[in-house]
């Protein structure tokens, strides 16, 4: 279990430090990254809200002819 452990925070360690290493040769890249990323969660949320809002309405039940 501690084996595990520490090869979990070896891996966050490597991970934040490529990011940084990445994030200083290439900020455009990362920058343009995270626009797209925010522009995909956001349609992503609206299409949820759309969605969950047209199955939680009430149906309208049309009133039979007498």
């Amino acid at each position: 279990m501690i084996k595990g452990l520490a090869m979990m925070i070896g891996g966050i360690f490597v991970g934040a430090v490529g990011m940084e290493l990445i994030r200083r040769k290439y900020p455009d890249a990362l920058d343009n990254l995270y626009a797209k990323t925010r522009e995909t969660i956001s349609a992503a949320k609206e299409a949820f809200m759309a969605g969950y809002d047209k199955v939680t309405q009430p149906e309208e039940v049309a009133e039979p002819a007498v």
